[in-house]
């Protein structure tokens, strides 16, 4: 596996021995070569941790891993999935497990992927995703996007859903999962205050979150795709929000407190490293136990239509 000390591995899940799918190794190399990697997501241990979390932290809060009607084609026939920016691949590697009949494809520009244990229906591809996919039109039964909430500008979001679309057959589904959380509700003024300096950031990068929430317009405007389904589950940060509020506590605090995100939101906030770790560890931490956040998180899902 790529990465050895990943909690996914430490969690036992079953694997196998490589073998290919669809693509042969040379397949593979010479997609990585020719690709320009422009959007990169960590690749250290307590990154990709967090990932694996943030997975069955989904996973749990809408008691399943997908949205769209699918589940009986996965079971009974020889689906093919895509997953838009993998990332260590936690989704994929969870679904090639239970559904053995159907293959599995990753499509990102990182390797924080497995590249040689993984399931024998589970191949990874190296690659742009706001490049056009290296792959034909209508290849797959089913596209999923799950771990790009901050990495795309409106004008990307467009062009990736664009590209899901023209890679999922007519009858296939596409789904994004986004992130909202209206207006603030019971946030206190810590996390204001961290949120307020991460929304600064990713507008200085051309990131705009408002977009999040309004991706079924996007996939609306296709054509091919106009009925947009939007599976929404709304859940409280911290004590107050139980075992799910805890979890995501953790995911929360863990992302905050890393040394990546202290050297972006430290200078924004106009405070030392060393103040902003304690406003994170201890601060933010008891602010929680007197507040109820409330987020939510959103499936947006479409069936692709034959227009022909």
């Amino acid at each position: 596996m790529g990465n050895n000390n990943s909690s996914l591995k430490r969690k036992g899940i079953k694997m196998e021995l490589d073998k290919n799918v669809d693509y042969n190794a040379t397949d593979l190399e010479n997609l990585g070569a020719e690709t320009k990697l422009k959007c990169h997501m960590p690749s250290n241990d307590d990154a990709i941790d967090r990932v694996h979390m943030f997975h069955f932290f989904q996973r749990s809060l809408f008691q399943s891993d997908f949205s769209p009607p699918i589940e009986e084609r996965l079971v009974r026939e020889s689906c093919k999935v895509l997953d838009v920016g993998c990332g260590p691949g936690t989704w994929l590697l969870d679904l090639a497990n239970k559904y053995e009949n159907s293959s599995f494809y990753g499509i990102d520009n990182n390797l924080a992927y497995p590249n040689e244990i993984k399931p024998g229906n589970l191949n990874f591809v190296r690659a742009d995703v706001f490049d056009r996919f290296p792959f034909p039109d209508n290849k797959f039964d089913y596209a999923h996007q799950g771990l790009m909430r901050y990495t795309a500008k409106p004008e990307q979001w467009s062009f990736l859903i664009s590209e899901m679309i023209r890679v999922v057959k007519p009858g296939g589904y596409i789904e994004l999962l986004a992130t909202s959380r209206g207006e603030f509700k019971g946030t206190g003024p810590v996390l204001m205050k961290l949120h307020e300096a991460h929304f600064s950031y990713c507008l200085e990068k051309g990131i705009d979150t408002k977009t999040m929430p309004n991706l079924d317009k996007i996939i609306k405007l296709n054509p091919d795709t106009p009925i947009v389904n939007r599976d929404e589950k709304f859940f409280i940060s911290g004590p107050n929000g139980g075992k799910i509020g805890m979890v995501y506590q953790d995911i929360h605090i863990g992302f905050h407190k890393s040394e990546a995100t202290t050297e972006i939101l430290s200078p924004i906030l106009g405070i030392s490293k060393e103040e902003y770790k304690t406003m994170i560890t201890k601060d933010l931490i008891e602010e929680l136990k007197h507040t109820s956040p409330e987020y939510s998180l959103i499936r947006f899902w479409a069936k692709k239509i034959n227009n022909n």
